[in-house]
């Protein structure tokens, strides 16, 4: 109801009935009432700003407030941070290779990132309380709240995901590798032995190490490993060989450490192993080893090429499509069509040409016999394992860490000590960009039926020498990147 005003000049009535204008009814709004209502949002806006960046400026809503001491104490703390972190810059790489590898450091650092995540989140909605308006209408109230809520959950995700991988990474080094290398391993040649903080590899110029491929299958007992290769690297310029013996070796010197093992002449190399794993007391010095057989088969394998064969990494072949997946395939050059079974391989052949193979198809490429030979199966086999490790980079593997670590922990057993991991990243480094040769002691050069180990020693010394030479001299002798391309 209007009762007479002047025109465009509305009247209200109190509870006591009398009506008074708008004029009027400002007047009684306290001075600067309105003003501080209408900035209610842009002061809600400046202390969500202010939480925001919280995590990386603390102390800045503080400071903002007036809570001077505060405030000067929290970014004082961020300075004390910030220097040792640019201080760590300088040693970056040693520093995170040796936190990769270090149970009790993945352990810390899990737990700092988690406690980090509850202090950026209690900073968060400590910065936003000192400086949130107290007159602030319930939905700019509730507004806030969901606002500081969605930034706590955006600041805890980097520290969680750090805690989750260092617990990942944890996992994989304690179920993967050893305490050491076994008993007695520090005496035995070949192993680097220096003292904390010394170089591992003064005193070893060439690091050994055996790579055994295992063929356990459903309806087929015990493990064949039928792929053995010698990995000599040069431990000042990574240069590697690969020394390859076949799974069909005869007249076997099994090689206890100390004397020969009785060892049926028929036996075929690939059986070693499942003899150790049966019979770990014809071990010199006990059979108190991570693994038994791996441990004979290494001592064999040293025996016949003349080499001390210190650690050894076995893989499951049957996992091992599961890393070529993990990584997002591997690419390979297929000289010649490569038959496989067709409940693996629908088309029921591997077709000539440079592609990138999915796990399945890797596996079948280093698997397949049919159609050529055990020789032939070995080179693709050595020309799988430069791929991968030319293809999965760092990248490539954080991407993957999470299925590669499960795959891992499964699938790969080894004897080569935690110790050692730190200086063994560096190496693969080196071996990243450096020169990998494979010689494979196969005929017509090796009969074997009756192989002549005294020429496989010195085939096996002279493939070594022309590596740390530059020379390519040994018949036989092929650069990876030159055959597997």
């Amino acid at each position: 109801m209007v009762d007479g005003g002047p025109a465009g000049e509305r009247t209200s009535a109190p509870p006591g009935g009398t009506r008074l204008k708008d004029t009027e009814r400002d007047e009684h709004v306290p001075p600067g009432g309105r003003a501080r209502r209408d900035a209610a949002p842009r002061r809600l806006a400046a202390a969500l700003l202010a939480a925001a960046v919280s995590p990386v400026l603390p102390g800045v809503a503080h400071l903002r407030a007036g809570r001077v001491r505060l405030g000067a104490a929290l970014l004082g703390v961020q300075a004390v941070l910030l220097t040792a972190v640019a201080i760590a810059a300088g040693h970056g790489r040693s520093l995170v290779l040796e936190l990769s590898v270090r149970p009790g450091w993945l352990l810390a650092v899990a737990v700092g990132s988690v406690v980090l995540a509850g202090l950026w989140a209690a900073l968060i909605i400590h910065s936003y309380a000192v400086l949130v308006p107290e007159d602030l209408s319930p939905p700019l109230r509730l507004a806030g709240a969901a606002a500081v809520s969605v930034l706590c959950l955006l600041a805890v995700v980097p520290p969680v995901t750090v805690a989750h991988f260092g617990r990942l990474q944890r996992d994989l080094v304690t179920g993967t590798f050893a305490e050491e290398g076994g008993a007695g391993a520090a005496a035995r040649p070949g192993r680097p032995s220096a003292p904390p903080g010394g170089d591992p590899w003064a005193r070893i110029p060439r690091l050994n190490v055996l790579l055994i491929g295992g063929d356990a299958d459903v309806g087929r007992p015990g493990i064949r490993t039928d792929s053995m290769t010698l990995a000599s690297i040069d431990t000042r310029t990574g240069n590697t060989v690969l020394l390859s013996l076949p799974r069909n070796l005869q007249n076997v010197p099994v090689w206890s450490g100390r004397k020969r093992v009785a060892f049926p002449d028929e036996e075929l190399l690939n059986a070693v192993y499942e003899t150790g794993r049966e019979r770990p007391q014809v071990l010199a010095g006990g059979g108190r080893v991570r693994d038994p057989g791996a441990e004979l088969l290494k001592r064999t394998v040293g025996h016949i090429l003349g080499q001390p064969v210190p650690y050894y990494a076995m893989v499951d072949m049957r996992s091992f499509r599961q890393i070529v997946d993990a990584v997002g395939g591997v690419r390979v050059c297929v000289a010649k069509p490569i038959p496989v079974p067709r409940q693996q391989v629908p088309a029921g052949v591997l077709k000539p040409g440079c592609r990138r193979l999915s796990g399945r198809e890797a596996l079948w490429y280093g698997r397949s016999r049919t159609g050529s030979s055990d020789y032939a199966r070995m080179s693709r086999q050595k020309c799988l394992i430069w791929a991968l490790a030319r293809q999965a980079g760092p990248l490539t593997v954080l991407r993957s860490f999470e299925r590669l670590s499960g795959v891992f922990k499964r699938s790969v057993s080894t004897d080569v000590p935690r110790r050692l991991l730190p200086p063994l990243v560096d190496l693969a480094a080196k071996i990243r960009n450096a020169e990998i040769t494979s010689l494979q002691f196969v005929p017509p050069v090796i009969s074997t039926g009756r192989p002549d180990y005294g020429k496989i020693r010195r085939m096996a010394g002279k493939a070594i020498r022309d590596s740390e030479s530059g020379s390519h001299g040994t018949s036989g002798l092929h650069i990876l990147s030159n055959s597997c391309t």
